[in-house]
């Protein structure tokens, strides 16, 4: 029996085959995304492992996940890379793939349908993503909607202090603002720790702290940082959404 014949007899006979080019069939079978879209999945024999098959997508996989979601950041690409190493796949120039044996071709399309899974839901199973990803995302907003403030990043006010860094500078009249990202407890008394530093030395600053999660800080932190810090924006959607007209009126104060 050839290999596609036994994952047809072990799927019960609920798939199909369609011959895309010589060699390589799609398979088509009941593995949807989250959308209802049926997942893109073929077989073919490796070119590089003899007698090994290949189950692969094509690029389809990582070409629809662009459509929400880039994998533009060395952190996202961090996180993707372990899935594809969690899952026992492989990436070839955007090709998802898996190398099997003829007779382990069933187990190896169920764990490869895990894989793709896991990539497509990237955008969606985001709360560890975008907590992971909460300081890039701060930056990247920075970076293209205040890029016109001229913002520094890992600045250092006082200068035999390398342990009081102010994650961006925006050096504005009348006074400069420095900004710092909150998503934990930690992070939290540091910046509260920076600032009032920062203001025994009577440097010119006005802060921003943007927590990821304000709520989510202990009431002791919550309440040293809100003395220490002049404007605090309590979520990454807050900042995102007030942070130019704030910039804007300390200009213009």
């Amino acid at each position: 029996m050839d290999y596609l014949s036994l994952l047809k007899e072990q799927l019960n006979g609920r798939i199909a085959f369609r011959e895309k080019r010589p060699g390589i069939n799609q398979l088509l079978a009941p593995f949807y995304h989250e959308d209802g879209d049926m997942m893109e999945l073929y077989l073919e024999a490796s070119k590089v492992n003899g007698g090994k098959i290949r189950v692969c997508d094509h690029g389809m996989t990582l070409m629809r996940l662009s459509y929400s979601f880039e994998l533009d950041t060395e952190n996202k690409q961090r996180i993707f890379n372990k899935i594809l190493t969690e899952n026992q796949v492989g990436v070839e120039n955007g090709n998802i793939y898996l190398e099997t044996s003829p007779e382990a071709i069933y187990p190896a399309v169920m764990q490869f349908v895990q894989a793709i899974a896991k990539v497509s839901n990237m955008r969606i199973y985001k709360r560890e993503v975008i907590q992971s990803l909460f300081y890039e995302m701060l930056e990247e907003f920075i970076e293209e909607k205040l890029a016109k403030y001229n913002p520094s990043s890992k600045v250092f006010p006082i200068e035999d202090r390398d342990d009081l860094e102010v994650d961006f500078a925006f050096e504005i009249s009348p006074r400069p603002i420095y900004l710092f990202g909150v998503k934990d407890t930690s992070k939290a008394r540091l910046v509260t720790i920076s600032c009032l530093e920062f203001q025994k030395k009577k440097l010119p600053f006005k802060s921003y702290i943007v927590h990821e999660d304000f709520e989510e800080l202990p009431k002791k932190d919550r309440t040293r940082i809100t003395s220490a810090a002049d404007k605090q924006f309590p979520s990454l959607d807050d900042f995102r959404l007030n942070a130019e007209s704030y910039i804007e009126r300390d200009k213009a104060a």
